[in-house]
């Protein structure tokens, strides 16, 4: 691995900070340019409050295996994968982000809006659990 590093070329490194998405960014946020798209917990980060990390990331893999093997054209599967996908990451992103929220703020304000966002949009508390992301 030493030798790997000493001889790569510097000038071909690039360096990416993380970058924070909002869940209200993932409704027009752009996934894919040509056949490159970002998958995973680079499309969406969760956190650790639900549990949801690993079932989302089995979540993506049927849903962009059955969308590949529908189509001849990597753009189409990948268009409508994220079509498929853009919704259900937007639900889970926001229900992370209000829980994590209500249990990093001090602010009480801050809390009951997260349990008024709670009770108003995700009433079923274990909805997330039961989402079925179709055939393989």
């Amino acid at each position: 691995m030493l030798e790997m590093i000493q001889n790569c070329d510097v000038d071909s490194l690039t360096f990416n900070g993380t970058q924070y998405r909002a869940p209200w960014e993932l409704l027009n946020a752009r996934f894919r340019k040509g056949t490159v798209m970002v998958i995973g917990d680079a499309m969406h980060v969760m956190g650790p409050f639900l549990g949801q990390g690993g079932s989302i990331t089995l979540e993506d893999a049927i849903v962009l295996a059955r969308c590949l093997a529908t189509h001849k054209r990597a753009e189409v599967a990948l268009d409508q994968y994220i079509g498929e996908r853009r919704m259900r990451l937007v639900q889970i992103s926001t229900k992370t982000y209000a829980v994590g929220t209500l249990l990093e703020t001090s602010s009480v304000v801050v809390k009951l809006l997260c349990i008024v966002l709670m009770v108003i949009f995700f009433r079923e508390r274990l909805s997330h659990t039961r989402y079925d992301c179709g055939h393989l």
